[in-house]
């Protein structure tokens, strides 16, 4: 009881130094990766709803398009605006917010932000004048969900919604990755949030061609060691080969599966292992480090490379070449 009341009251006070900082601010950036994910989308309008701003005050934004359906869903169910903008718009911003992600993520340059919230490890130092970055929490919604708590915040239930999927989606409903923080916040939101909703967002509509990419990675894939290997070419999002990757760790025998294809000259792959084995990020680190970024978290993680440096470095980008060099590399780093 004791610790959790010392905790609350931390969080009261990073809640009360980050509304002290942002109170002179006309208008407040809140920037998400490219392409955001459920829980990025659900922790910028949470901490919208913690500053007090109105949409128009302080705009979601991302850089690049939300492309996943459920995503997609999600926004539009929620009735969620999320911007997209170039870099040039940054400056029209009195102060410039990040959830869910750092500047180091992006390609645009970014100086010193004022706040960064964020469960993910850095990969540098993240520039920012307030920060809290938690990576062994499971979700951002998470410490959203502390700060909303610690400062009585009513929790509408198209927030707790959000909030929810968020945690749900990073955390694989509490099988990946999560802590106690986590389950205190899920058990929290669960009885907030609109189900109904959630399972139609869970559900969206899927196109032909995602079938038809599925259908080809399920024919070519590659069970080695306890590892299974699919790329899938040419997609039409990078979230398609991530959403793959959850898949494919279904199969019998597989502690790890690891799932690759390109969209935009860039070549992705997303790696999930079963949780008990070594950590994900640090094995595709060693794998893919030395050509694009890469890194994540213990059960799931993530190299994004572009295929003029791949062709450099290692080879033809394509083919049966580009498949077996990502099944020699990544069993190398497995056994090292």
């Amino acid at each position: 009881m004791r610790q959790r009341t010392l905790r609350r009251a931390s969080a009261r006070a990073r809640v009360d130094r980050l509304r002290s900082h942002f109170a002179s601010a006309d208008r407040v950036l809140i920037m998400m990766q490219d392409d955001p994910d459920p829980d990025a989308i659900a922790s910028a309008l949470a901490l919208r709803s913690l500053l007090g701003r109105t949409k128009a005050a302080a705009p979601i934004a991302t850089f690049g398009t939300i492309t996943r359906p459920e995503n997609r869903a999600m926004t539009r169910i929620l009735d969620i605006d999320v911007e997209e903008i170039k870099g040039p718009a940054i400056d029209e911003y009195d102060m410039v917010a990040m959830v869910d992600a750092q500047p180091s993520f992006f390609e645009e340059p970014f100086g010193e932000v004022d706040l960064v919230i964020d469960h993910h490890p850095e990969e540098t130092p993240a520039r920012a004048r307030l920060r809290d970055i938690r990576p062994s929490w499971g979700a951002t919604s998470t410490i959203m969900t502390e700060y909303l708590r610690a400062a009585d915040v009513k929790i509408t239930q198209r927030l707790a919604t959000a909030l929810l999927y968020g945690i749900m989606t990073d955390t694989l409903h509490l099988e990946r990755g999560a802590i106690k923080a986590d389950l205190e916040a899920f058990a929290y939101l669960h009885q907030l949030a609109n189900h109904a909703a959630l399972r139609r967002i869970e559900r969206p509509e899927l196109p032909n061609e995602a079938l038809d990419v599925l259908a080809l990675g399920i024919a070519h894939r590659q069970l080695t060691h306890g590892v299974v290997f699919s790329h899938l070419g040419p997609v039409a999002y990078p979230e398609l080969v991530a959403q793959f990757a959850d898949f494919f760790l279904q199969i019998e025998g597989a502690e790890w599966s690891v799932v690759s294809g390109t969209v935009n000259g860039e070549l992705h792959i997303s790696v999930r292992n079963v949780g008990y084995v070594r950590a994900a990020g640090d094995v595709v680190r060693r794998a893919f480090g030395d050509v694009g970024r890469a890194g994540g978290h213990r059960a799931m993680a993530k190299a994004v490379i572009r295929l003029r440096d791949w062709q450099a470095r290692v080879g033809e980008p394509a083919g049966d070449a580009l498949r077996q060099a990502i099944v020699t590399r990544f069993l190398q780093a497995l056994r090292s």
